[in-house]
């Protein structure tokens, strides 16, 4: 089965425009890794989709093996000529990826895991799978009389408003019609929204609540990896990093014990990159003394 990566430095160097380098998180790099190594265990191919400068990033720590293909794919004209800001629509580059690839695809987000191959069906019309459905709450998913669009912009009367969005940390699609109707919906959204500070109600309307209403309208199934209401229950198939990352930017013992466990799960699972942990904790100590 085939999916993507998506790694793009745009939104990293307009947060940092004073930035030389471009430089993940280490608690996200060893995600990625077993991420990607763990997709391919279970039968499936992965492209690393990046630009110029994460590219330079993979080759600099010495991890382009890890993935089957690492490609020069995301170019940032792609967005400036339709004026979407990099910044505002920090994501934009998984829906700019998923409009060039062909599908059947799974776009996999860098820090979800696949410990286990999930049920997927390659015909057309076949269910769209996601990470989770998620509840709609003013806080995130707002009524669209929120956003501020462009004049002419006009809200599909059409659509079903309460189908729950989709976290698209782990999104499959099969058929290409529905691919091209949501990528385009999306695309448009993005294009017609004014610019403002807002980062975060934009981006997963666009993304995710967008998906829901596509599919809906389209009378699309829609299957999820997991039950939203069982998130963190105990279970052994999927990882997803999201709510841990914090935690780990402000205790520098949570790092250190994830980082463990990862560098531990690549050595026993994946014998045949037993170099890429130490190949990650070299790289990171030689830019610790850099800032020293």
């Amino acid at each position: 089965m085939k999916a993507i990566h998506i790694l793009d430095t745009g939104p990293y160097f307009a947060k940092n425009p004073a930035a030389q380098n471009y430089t993940a998180e280490k608690f996200d790099i060893f995600c990625a890794v077993l991420s990607a190594l763990s997709w391919r265990r279970c039968g499936g191919t992965i492209r690393l989709c990046t630009d110029a400068a994460g590219l330079d990033f993979i080759n600099r720590v010495g991890l382009s093996r890890v993935w089957d293909e690492c490609g020069e794919d995301i170019y940032a004209s792609d967005m400036q000529k339709l004026g979407i800001d990099p910044t505002m629509f920090w994501a934009a580059s998984k829906l700019f990826m998923l409009q060039k690839t062909e599908a059947p695809v799974a776009v996999i987000d860098m820090d979800f895991i696949v410990w286990e191959m999930p049920r997927l069906s390659t015909r057309a019309g076949a269910p769209i799978v996601c990470a989770h459905c998620e509840d709609i709450t003013d806080y995130v998913y707002p009524p669209v009389s929120y956003f501020k669009m462009k004049p002419g912009y006009e809200f599909r009367s059409q659509f079903n408003y309460s189908a729950l969005p989709c976290n698209t940390a782990f999104l499959y699609i099969a058929d290409e019609s529905f691919k091209h109707f949501y990528v385009a919906s999306a695309i448009e959204f993005m294009r017609q929204a004014e610019k403002c500070d807002d980062n975060l109600r934009y981006m997963v309307y666009a993304e995710q609540r967008m998906l829901a209403m596509c599919a809906d309208y389209l009378a699309y199934p829609v299957r999820y990896l997991l039950d939203k209401d069982k998130l963190f229950f105990p279970q052994d198939k999927y990882t997803h990093l999201w709510g841990a990352k914090q935690a780990m930017r402000e205790d520098a013992g949570e790092l250190v014990r994830f980082c463990m466990k990862c560098r531990s799960r690549i050595v026993t699972d994946f014998p045949e990159y037993v170099e890429i942990p130490g190949k990650i904790d070299r790289f990171y100590e030689s830019l610790a003394m850099s800032k020293s």
